[in-house]
């Protein structure tokens, strides 16, 4: 008997190969591991031109979200946005299939960006060209349409991967208990909030400071699209505010992404009631994940540690958000 295997590593001579009879790349071609995770991305000189390869874990995501986000990358970045755009195969498709020995894995060729992701390090300044940054996306989005159908929220992530997490904690029946309570009067108030009919569009899905980039012309890039879909506008900025809150814990920050976001899109009113709402479901959304990633990866920045940092944020944002 074989062995199962959860991830391999694919040959990039044999990725060579495969590129080469798919995309009208120059010569000669080279491809290189760069890293691993739940995408592995390999660099590829083809010529003079540099390109950015990535081989997604088998079964990680439908084929129909490989769609969306590769038609989606390639309106926005057709419209001037600094983005990972696909290249275009021979045939006009955006990514291909290749089976592996655990399974089917997707493949997608994207333009090379070249500049320093920014860190925990993050000053008031960058946090507010960061949350402009974002606006531009979502305006850039606003024409987008699909065949590939995506619709994300944060309150159908939860439901997907809170049993995850139940299930980590079935020894620690305290927390168990508290994110059976959490869960149950966030779910509430989004069946609520989605009658209020807030803006809805193509979004990022885990804009965080580690997905943005400074280019080497100062302009910003926006990295790692794997979460995109159809969602609410607000919801999105706190993919970025989590991060913040685990990491920078500088409230200033936070205001100056949501000024610069304002700078470009304003919120409106509805909106803004609901932004304690976002808050606490993001902070169960990235809780329940923990359980996912400790098992699928193993330990990756943010998730290699302590755990109670993510249910102390929870308990307070529940509380701020008049749940708890």
């Amino acid at each position: 008997m074989v062995f199962p295997v959860i991830h391999s590593t694919l040959d990039p001579r044999a990725l060579e190969q495969e590129l080469s009879e798919r995309y009208a790349l120059s010569k000669p071609l080279r491809c290189q591991l760069i890293s691993r995770a739940n995408n592995d991305f390999y660099e590829v000189a083809a010529g003079t031109d540099r390109y950015a390869l990535r081989v997604a874990k088998a079964d990680f995501r439908s084929r129909e979200a490989y769609a969306f986000e590769a038609a989606y990358l390639h309106h926005i970045h057709d419209k001037g946005c600094r983005v990972p755009g696909p290249v275009p195969a021979k045939d006009g498709s955006l990514f291909f299939e290749v089976e592996a020995p655990e399974g089917i894995r997707t493949i997608t060729l994207m333009h090379w960006l070249d500049g320093a992701l920014f860190t925990n390090a993050l000053a008031v300044d960058d946090a507010r060209v960061i949350g402009r940054s974002l606006a531009e996306l979502h305006l850039a989005g606003a024409d987008f349409t699909s065949d590939a159908a995506r619709s994300i929220s944060a309150s159908e992530m939860v439901e997907e991967r809170m049993p995850h997490l139940l299930g980590m904690l079935k020894s620690d029946p305290d927390h168990h208990d508290f994110y059976v309570t959490a869960t149950k009067a966030v779910q509430s108030a989004y069946a609520d909030m989605e009658k209020a009919g807030l803006p809805r569009g193509p979004v990022h899905g885990d804009y965080q400071f580690a997905n943005v980039m400074r280019t080497q012309s100062g302009d910003l890039a926006a990295l790692d699209f794997d979460s995109c879909g159809i969602g609410y506008l607000a919801e999105d900025l706190f993919t970025f505010i989590w991060r913040s809150d685990m990491e920078i814990k500088d409230e200033s920050v936070n205001e100056a992404f949501i000024s610069g976001y304002e700078d470009l899109r304003p919120l409106s009113d509805d909106e803004r009631a609901y932004l304690g709402l976002f808050r606490v479901a993001r902070d169960l959304v990235m809780s329940s994940t923990f359980a996912i990633l400790i098992n699928r990866v193993g330990p990756v920045p943010g998730f290699d540690g302590d755990f109670e940092p993510f249910t102390a944020l929870t308990r307070k944002h529940l509380a701020a958000a008049g749940l708890a």
